[in-house]
């Protein structure tokens, strides 16, 4: 080989080492300029100089990493998960963008995905304690303390740096299961650890907020109520031609005074338990022999889960009318709730009634002793953050008596709106139709019966202090039916205060 030929090989070897050196050292200062903005959050800058670095140098997982931390930091999610995976795949991998590629689907609320990526971290065993704590975020966000509390003592165990936001989300669950004293126990461990840190100070926040509830936390709970009211068929006088049940003075105001116990005691998981006793009176000033007693004691038994809750009320009612038995009935009817989406309740029960009546028959085929069988299905919105509500509920019954006039099929469709107008005034309106058809032909008048009711209600309810609330409400029903005895219309006007304490 001759001199030259060996000097200019020289020059071009050397010259291709200085060009990548250059090359490199660029991508390197890029990559270092963009972490140092990123560091200081400016990410406008920091993405610009990271783009910079990953043009002359695509095949970084580092540069991946940053770019798909500063996408996640601007808010470009997509991006962001692409560089994520692109750290992850390319060689060598970068570790750490599976942390910053699940904290961010977990963040965006995708958990699905997120578990799927924490599996493939968990098999190659990359930040075991961080997997972990993530692991416990993502079970007490699907509403799983028990199976969370276990996970952020793993990730404490297996990471003393973690101990702390470890115990607090400890705490957070032991919350959610309101084991109160247990979750403040856990709060001032964690509080002696390091009592200057910020989680310290939030910590002791948090306490304080668990205390404020405990004290607030009535297991008693009264209301009384007293209201005027007109009733313009107090009778429910025939709206058709009937000579026979012609009546007058059908028309009446009364006083209407009502009471209500309720007791909830506080338990830890997901048990609860409602019992309440309530008390309606309504005094006609004229109709005395239409005055009514209602008494009512329930237990509800609950528990609730991940997505919902299961309930099952069982309730005895005693009514009196002027002052004699009418009728006591016994309802169980279990019912489940369900979440089928933030803010969408479907709801589902079966119910059982039995009814006792104690008034003198005047035959055995209006003898209306018997039970109800019924199945429903209802839809619920809430809204306003809670404050209102929208529901939309069906119901089919079946009637069994042991006077052949009173066996019926009912179809009831029923809505109601929960609606706030102003501060400290909502609005409730609701409305009904019920669909009876008469199993046998009616003894009386030879033929089956079809009962057609439509009932509408809108009250007002305005706060006027803490705890004391101004009702007003009309209410409206037409009863239709082919036997003309059972047609009539009904007006009732009423105002009214109720004290809850």
């Amino acid at each position: 080989m001759s001199r030259g030929i060996f000097i200019a090989q020289m020059v071009f070897f050397i010259a291709v080492i200085l060009f990548f050196s250059v090359t490199l050292t660029a991508a390197e200062t890029f990559l270092e300029k963009g972490i140092a903005e990123y560091t200081a959050e400016s990410y406008d800058e920091a993405l610009q100089s990271l783009l910079q670095a990953n043009v002359q140098e695509p095949g970084s997982s580092s540069i991946a990493y940053y770019l798909g931390l500063t996408y996640e930091q601007l808010g470009i999610y997509s991006k962001a998960k692409e560089h994520f995976i692109d750290a992850i795949t390319l060689t060598p991998p970068e570790n750490n963008a599976y942390i910053g590629l699940i904290d961010m689907l977990y963040s965006l609320n995708n958990l699905g995905e997120a578990r799927e990526w924490m599996a493939k971290a968990e098999k190659i065993g990359i930040n075991p304690a961080r997997i972990a704590y993530t692991t416990g975020l993502i079970l007490l966000k699907e509403n799983h303390p028990a199976e969370a509390i276990d996970a952020f003592k793993k990730a404490r165990d297996l990471d003393s740096s973690l101990a702390q936001q470890s115990n607090f989300q400890i705490a957070v669950a032991q919350t959610n299961e309101r084991r109160y004293t247990e979750a403040k126990e856990t709060l001032r461990a964690l509080m002696t650890v390091d009592p200057t840190s910020d989680l310290a100070t939030f910590a002791n926040e948090y306490e304080r907020a668990i205390d404020r509830t405990l004290n607030a936390y009535k297991a008693w709970q009264f209301s009384v109520g007293v209201a005027y009211q007109y009733d313009d068929n107090v009778v429910l006088q025939p709206s058709g031609n009937v000579a026979p049940t012609a009546i007058s003075g059908q028309r009446d105001s009364s006083f209407v005074g009502t009471f209500r116990a309720n007791y909830s005691p506080l338990f830890s998981g997901p048990w609860s338990l409602n019992a309440q006793y309530n008390f309606y009176s309504n005094t006609y000033r004229t109709l005395n022999a239409y005055n009514q007693i209602d008494q009512s004691v329930s237990l509800i038994p609950a528990y609730t889960f991940k997505q919902g809750a299961v309930f099952l009320p069982l309730t005895y009612d005693y009514v009196l009318v002027h002052e004699s038995g009418y009728l006591s009935m016994f309802t169980a009817k279990p019912t489940g709730s369900v979440i089928i989406a933030p803010g969408h309740v479907a709801q589902f029960s079966v119910g059982y009634q039995k009814l006792d009546y104690f008034y003198p028959l005047t035959s055995p085929d209006e003898n209306q002793d018997g039970s109800i069988y019924s199945v429903s299905a209802a839809y619920i919105h809430p809204f306003a953050g809670g404050k209102g509500a929208f529901n939309l509920r069906y119901e089919l019954s079946v009637q069994q008596t042991e006077g052949v006039n009173w066996a019926n099929t009912g179809n009831r469709i029923t809505a109601g709106l929960v609606l706030p107008v102003m501060n400290r005034m909502n609005l409730i309106a609701s409305g009904d139709i019920f669909l009876q058809d008469y199993k046998n032909v009616n003894t009386f008048f030879g033929i089956k019966r079809q009962d057609r009711t439509y009932t509408g209600s809108a009250t007002l309810v305005y706060e006027i202090i803490r705890n004391l609330n101004l009702n007003v409400q009309y209410t409206h029903v037409t009863a239709n039916s082919n036997i003309s005895l059972y047609e009539y219309n009904r007006n009732l006007y009423t105002v009214g205060v109720e004290f809850n304490f």
